[in-house]
């Protein structure tokens, strides 16, 4: 065996070495980076979804209290506009118009050398941050896997589903949205988040020249929150 070929090994080993110690790194780097932005980025968004959310409900219930002062007889048809107005608020209309779509589905084989099996998997956050990102940007419904998007919907982790408006759900899961394209786009394109999950599983978004998204056709339990009585 020629003398240099010790060495010719010796050499491709200690590259191979570090390439897959830099694989490793970068699953280390996105682990990080996932866990700091669940507490900072990831929870702000959601607030401020919530927070339009809550707002939206408040406005109906105020026009609710403005039907009960109206009653009846020669006022019945300003009851009516009010009710068709106040209706898409509490997302119990059909939605239709332009927006965009995105898919997240879990990944078929690991990206990285000892990748742990979970971050094949899409998560209750990863589904949370689109939703909090399209609301941020404009969206005016939203849906996923055609569960209508509103102020009392939960998203959380049940096993290996993820349950909406307490519907259990396997990947994919595909979120639709009506409203701006490109601010939606934009948000979704751009945040770190999402391009560091993108490395682990399928997240695909795509705009949409016609969003047709179905009225929320659950219960609507607001036990645990009380009418504030408005005036004397």
């Amino acid at each position: 065996m020629p003398r240099h070929l010790p060495l010719l090994f010796s050499i491709i080993a200690v590259g191979l070495g570090f390439l897959t110690a830099q694989q490793i790194r970068t699953v280390s780097f996105i682990n990080h980076t996932v866990q700091m932005q669940e507490g900072q980025t990831l929870s702000q968004l959601v607030m401020q979804a919530e927070r339009g959310n809550l707002q939206a409900a408040d406005r109906i219930r105020a026009d609710r209290a403005r039907l009960v002062q109206l009653g009846g007889g020669p006022n019945l048809a300003r009851i009516h506009r009010l009710v068709a107005r106040v209706r898409p608020l509490a997302a119990l209309t059909p939605v239709t118009g332009s927006g965009v779509q995105v898919v997240l589905h879990d990944a078929a084989f690991a990206r990285f050398p000892n990748e742990p099996a979970a971050l094949k998997l899409i998560h209750d956050q990863y589904v949370l941050r689109v939703v909090a990102l399209l609301s941020v940007a404009g969206a005016r419904a939203i849906a996923i896997n055609g569960q209508r998007y509103t102020a009392t919907t939960s998203i959380y982790c049940a096993g290996p589903t993820i349950r909406i408006n307490d519907v259990p759900y396997a990947s994919p899961f595909v979120v639709d949205a009506v409203g701006p394209p490109a601010p939606m786009m934009r948000a979704l394109q751009t945040d770190p988040d999402i391009l560091g999950w993108s490395q682990l599983v399928y997240i695909h978004v795509r705009r949409l020249h016609d969003v047709e998204i179905a009225p929320y056709n659950g219960l609507i339990n607001l036990s645990l929150a009380k009418p504030v009585k408005i005036g004397g």
